[in-house]
């Protein structure tokens, strides 16, 4: 499993917390801060699609080894 970082615009944290329950949420001010292990490729893409379904963008992103 690989750890991964992902930052989208402030939005309602429930929302997203909704969509990405395999996500820790993390609210900072400015943005969301979303932090989690994925198993694969294939389930970063789907979180991804949520937040894309959801309007938000990603402002950032890191994969840690």
């Amino acid at each position: 499993m690989t750890s991964y970082e992902i930052r989208v615009p402030c939005a309602h944290s429930d929302v997203i917390v909704a969509a990405v329950p395999e996500m820790t949420v993390i609210p900072t001010g400015t943005s969301i801060m979303l932090l989690g292990e994925l198993r694969d490729h294939a389930e970063l893409q789907s979180i991804l699609a949520r937040l894309a379904d959801l309007g938000l963008e990603v402002d950032e992103f890191r994969k840690h080894a």
